[in-house]
C-alpha cells in the first residue's frame, strides 16, 4: 500500500476524543485516505497551541476552547463533532458536582456550596459550567473558594483528604471520584445548563488545500463514532491501550454517560451561539460577536452521511 497523505491531529486525553483513539487504532482514517498521526494533550490549552505552532492541521476542543481561539485570531473551521448530542443544545450529562458526607452539601441542594471550597480546573469546561451552575442558582462565583485543581487525578485525593468540599469534573473523572472517594456522592450531574460538544475542527487553509484530506477524517470520524456508540466497553480498553493509568472499570461505567454524535445540527447551532453568549458574558466581556455560522464547514460531513448512511442508521432523526 503506498504512503497516504499524513495529516497531524491534536487529541485530548479524555473520553471527549474517545471516537479519535478508536479511528486511530482500528485504522479508520486510513481506510478512508488519510494516515492521521494522533498528538495526545492534557488541556484545551496545549490543543489549540499545537494548531497554533502548526504541529497539527486537525484538533479537538470543547466549544468553548474553541470559541476563545476564534476570538483570538485562530482560523479554525468546525467538519465535524465527536462528544454531542445533536438532538439537544444543552446536554452537559458529562459534567457533574462531586461531595462527600460531613461537608454541609446535600444531593441537589447548590445553595449548600455557598462559602464552600470548591476543587476545579480554572478556566476549563468544568469552571465554565460551574459559573453557569451558580448563574442560575442566583450564586456569586466570589462567594466561593475556587481551588485551582489542574490535573484531574488530583480531584478525588483533594475531597477524600477534605481539601476541598466538593469538585466540579467531566468523565470519566466524575466516575473516578464516585468511585475512590468513600462516602462521595453527586449533588448535581448535567442540569441542562450548557451544551459540553467537543468538536473535531480543522485549520482554515488546510481546509481550503486539502479538502479531500479533511473529508477523510470526517469519514474515520464517523465510522469511529458508529463503532464508539456499539461498543461502548471495547471503545474504553482500546483508550486505555493510549491513556496509561486508564481505569477500565471506571470507564466503562463513565462512558454511558456520554453521547458521540457526529452530525453537525440546528440544536448543535444553537448550542454555539449560546456557548459564544457566555464566553462573551464570562471570559471576553465587550468582545465583538463572532458570526457562529461563519465558522462551521458542514459539506464535510453532509458527503460522508449520504455516501455512508450505515454510519448513522442507529442515530435518531434530526426534527
Amino acid at each position: 500500500m503506498a504512503d497516504l497523505p499524513r495529516l497531524d491531529v491534536v487529541i485530548g486525553n479524555n473520553f471527549g476524543h474517545l471516537p479519535m483513539f478508536i479511528g486511530a487504532e482500528k485504522g479508520f482514517f486510513k481506510k478512508h485516505g488519510v494516515d492521521a498521526k494522533m498528538l495526545v494533550v492534557d488541556t484545551g490549552t496545549d490543543m489549540v497551541n499545537a494548531m497554533h505552532d502548526g504541529r497539527a492541521q486537525v484538533g479537538d476542543m470543547s466549544t468553548t476552547t474553541y470559541l476563545k481561539a476564534v476570538h483570538a485570531g485562530e482560523p479554525f473551521k468546525v467538519i465535524g463533532l465527536i462528544m454531542n448530542d445533536a438532538t439537544r443544545d444543552n446536554c452537559d450529562d458529562p459534567l457533574a458536582i462531586v461531595t462527600k458526607k460531613g461537608r454541609g452539601i446535600e444531593a441537589g441542594k447548590l445553595g449548600d456550596l455557598k462559602g464552600k471550597k470548591i476543587g476545579l480546573a480554572r478556566g476549563q469546561t468544568s469552571d465554565e459550567y460551574f459559573k453557569m451552575v451558580l448563574r442560575r442558582a442566583k450564586m456569586k462565583y466570589e462567594e466561593l473558594t475556587i481551588e485551582n485543581i489542574w490535573s484531574q487525578f488530583g480531584l478525588a485525593p483533594a475531597l477524600a483528604e477534605g481539601k476541598v468540599d466538593a469538585i466540579v469534573s467531566w468523565e470519566p473523572y466524575v466516575t473516578q471520584v464516585l468511585t475512590q472517594v468513600p462516602d462521595s456522592f453527586t449533588v448535581i450531574r448535567g442540569g441542562h445548563h450548557m451544551s459540553y460538544v467537543m468538536v473535531a475542527t480543522a485549520h482554515g487553509p488546510t481546509v481550503e488545500s486539502k479538502p479531500q484530506l479533511v473529508k477523510a477524517i470526517a469519514a474515520g470520524l464517523a465510522q469511529s463514532s458508529h463503532f464508539t456508540r456499539n461498543n461502548r466497553d471495547e471503545a474504553v480498553e482500546i483508550f486505555a491501550k493510549w491513556v496509561p493509568g486508564t481505569d477500565v472499570a471506571i470507564g466503562k461505567k463513565a462512558v454511558r454517560h456520554i453521547s458521540f454524535d457526529p452530525r453537525l445540527s440546528p440544536a448543535v447551532m444553537r448550542a454555539f451561539e449560546n456557548a459564544e453568549d457566555e464566553v462573551l458574558m464570562n471570559t471576553l466581556k465587550g468582545a465583538p460577536r463572532l458570526d457562529v455560522p461563519s465558522l462551521f464547514r458542514p459539506q464535510f460531513m453532509a458527503e460522508v452521511q449520504k455516501e455512508h448512511p450505515e454510519y448513522f442508521a442507529d442515530l435518531p432523526a434530526l426534527k
